[in-house]
């Protein structure tokens, strides 16, 4: 996950813990919700306090985070690189089925040429036997 996603995550997380319950949020409480290690969850709100978006206040006991410049997270790159296997495949298959179409649409235009050829020969022919009929 990029830096801007995973801001935006637990901004979101901080709110709706700020929402449900008095006060600002612990850290394991927003790395319960996230489903993440209280470690991890520390991290990230750190380095978002690095960047001004978050506050870190330090209890005695625990570290509350409240959020202190939400528009900052815009200023954090974005990951624009489809790295997931599903999205990958997608552009293989579409890439495979317009190589497809793309003989398809010749075959067909082979297969009408010849037609044309075969009925303008037959055409010929009858022309040919109808001038020896008139002749005879």
């Amino acid at each position: 996950m990029d830096q801007y996603r995973e801001a935006h995550l637990y901004v979101a997380a901080i709110r709706l813990l700020s929402h449900r319950q008095p006060g600002a949020p612990s850290i394991s409480d927003i790395g319960a919700l996230l489903d993440v290690s209280q470690e991890s969850a520390l991290a990230v709100c750190r380095r978002l306090a690095k960047q001004d978006i978050v506050k870190l206040i330090d209890d005695p006991f625990t570290i509350r985070v409240t959020i202190e410049d939400h528009l900052a997270i815009e200023d954090l790159p974005r990951e624009e690189k489809q790295n997931d296997a599903l999205s990958q495949e997608l552009e293989k298959f579409m890439a495979k089925k317009q190589e497809m179409s793309k003989k398809v649409e010749s075959i067909q235009a082979e297969m009408a040429k010849k037609r044309q050829d075969l009925f303008s020969d037959m055409e010929q022919k009858l022309k040919k036997q109808l001038a020896d009929m008139k002749k005879g």
